[in-house]
């Protein structure tokens, strides 16, 4: 009888393989399955059951020396008519897991401060709700500068970053967060001016990202000195949320901090609203090739022009290109230059002609080299201010309060700011702008010129035309009084302030892009926010 027990030993074991196996998967949620769905950043509907949100980088110390501590405030949006019980867990690589309760009010924002918390080289945090409808997303504080991102509300193997700069005066750090009980195996490739297709660093080949925790690989050590560099982050095993940080300390000039989350989807057409440009306005549209096949793709820029000015090239696989972006000058532009008009708000699009799937996004660098944002009469700045905007009025009749067409001038005096891309648009977005934040903000809303041409809403509206009329965007707050109503020409762009510290819902009966974009005073700089889909 001795040979059962023995024969029980291996089973047992073959048992516990399978269930440790099994166990690789996310945190419970209420998204669909599908590939459309798990590169959507959005807002869990109230009924949901839970919301779990991940937010790779929430404080820096070793990865940013030199550059100042990099700490963060979670900002905790609860959308429903019930308190919202919330709770955050830190997790750095040495520290262990470190834990935050916090109740939200019905339809407000909640801060959680995480400077008591830094202790690691770099600290990550997961966000869970026991109910839907929260949004979670961070503004960085460090002392170059302070900028918005959003946190995750989806897993995925595979994340883009197109933008970084690795010479002397700059620093580029992807945080990866591996949330779950095993470790993920991720390697990290990158593109650049200086080579063609992908560069393989050997030591971020198989990186190990422990279970529970965030790691940051500075880019700079393994791509030195590049003015372009896009990274691609896959995960051979396990699923990951990545962000991209970029700063620059001014010692030959340029100066700012900017945070934001890396691309989880890929696509075939993007849209960039813009703020404005100007002499002295620096701005880059960088177009990324992660596939392994040539893209062709069209770039062009959006105002009262559906297609303005507009060029045709080639991005040969695993590759990046960069766009400069600036006004009319005497000189010819160069062969990879966009022409804006100065001092008005713009969009650019970009669309792959062969269907190959791209990832966008930009860069702005503005103040040391001022910038549009800049307010003549306020704190001895110098610049021209961004025109043809409008701003928030009261609500009259139960009608939404006529738009007043005036240029929001803001009085940002530096800054960097990473303007991401959209791939897709929607008709309901969440502004989130921190309670008690200072300076000014508004809003720069683009409709998709595709759409437009085409004679229909294209593939984010189900048989809904778009027409050549103006659509109307209604702005609210999260107790659903309208504030405003903005009337945004359906082959343009348009910009629309807001009041300072104050959270808004965007609502239209077709889609759109928008990004919000905020002047900090003080010389706290520039930040630009990619809103959250509801």
């Amino acid at each position: 009888m001795r040979w059962l027990p023995r024969l029980l030993i291996p089973l047992a074991v073959a048992a516990a393989l399978l269930v440790d196996v099994s166990d690789d998967r996310t945190l419970p949620s209420d998204t669909p399955e599908g590939p459309q769905a798990r590169t959507q950043i959005v807002v869990p509907p109230p009924d949901a059951l839970t919301s779990s949100w991940f937010c790779p980088a929430v404080g820096m110390r070793a990865p940013v020396q030199g550059f100042g501590e990099v700490t963060t405030e979670v900002l905790l949006t609860n959308m429903t008519a019930e308190v919202a019980s919330v709770s955050v867990e830190f997790r750095g690589r040495t520290t262990g897991r470190q834990f935050v309760t916090a109740d939200v009010a019905p339809r407000s924002t909640g801060v959680v401060t995480t400077s008591d918390y830094v202790r690691d080289e770099v600290i990550g945090a997961l966000v869970e709700a026991s109910s839907g409808g929260l949004a979670v997303t961070r503004r960085f504080v460090s002392p170059l500068g302070i900028d918005e991102a959003r946190c995750s509300s989806v897993l995925a193997p595979n994340w883009y970053v197109p933008v970084g700069d690795t010479q002397a005066d700059a620093l580029a750090v992807v945080a990866i967060m591996n949330p779950l009980p095993r470790d993920a195996i991720v390697d990290v490739t990158f593109a650049s001016e200086a080579e063609f297709g992908p560069f393989v660093a050997p030591a971020l080949s198989g990186v190990v990202v422990p279970a529970w925790s965030t790691i940051a690989v500075d880019i700079g050590e393994h791509a030195r000195r590049r003015d372009v560099v896009a990274a691609s982050v896959k995960a051979r095993t396990g699923r990951i949320a990545v962000d991209s940080l970029v700063a620059y300390d001014g010692s030959i000039g340029r100066r700012g901090l900017a945070a934001e989350l890396a691309s989880v989807a890929v696509g075939e057409r993007w849209l960039v609203p813009v703020a404005g440009a100007d002499d002295e306005t620096q701005l880059w549209v960088r177009i990324f090739n992660p596939s392994d096949q040539v893209a062709e793709v069209a770039a062009s820029v959006v105002f009262d022009d559906p297609f303005g000015d507009r060029l045709s090239f080639a991005v040969a696989a695993h590759d990046v290109v960069e766009l400069k972006v600036e006004p009319p000058g005497e000189l010819s532009p160069g062969l990879e230059t966009l022409l804006a008009a100065p001092g008005l708000p713009f969009g650019v699009s970009v669309a792959s002609q062969n269907g190959v799937p791209i990832v966008v996004w930009a860069e702005a660098l503005v103040g040391s080299a001022a910038s549009p944002l800049t307010d003549t009469g306020a704190g001895g700045s110098s610049g021209a201010a961004v025109a043809d905007g409008a701003s928030e009025g009261s609500e009259v009749a139960g009608e939404p309060a006529a738009v007043e067409v005036r240029p929001p001038v803001l009085e940002a005096q530096s800054g960097l700011a990473f303007v991401p891309g959209a791939v897709r648009t929607s008709n309901r977005w969440l502004v989130v702008i921190a309670p008690e934040s200072g300076g000014e903000a508004f809003l720069t809303i683009m409709t998709d010129p595709s759409a437009v041409a085409g004679g229909g809403a294209g593939e984010d509206v189900d048989g809904t035309a778009a027409g050549d009329t103006d659509r109307r965007v209604l702005v609210g707050t999260l107790n659903g009084d309208t504030v405003a109503a903005i009337d945004v020409p359906a082959s343009g762009v348009v910009t629309h302030r807001l009041a300072s510290g104050t959270t808004r819902l965007l609502v239209s009966d077709t889609p759109f892009a928008v990004l919000l974009w905020q002047a900090r005073v003080g010389g706290a700089g520039l930040s630009v926010a990619h809103p959250v889909a509801w």
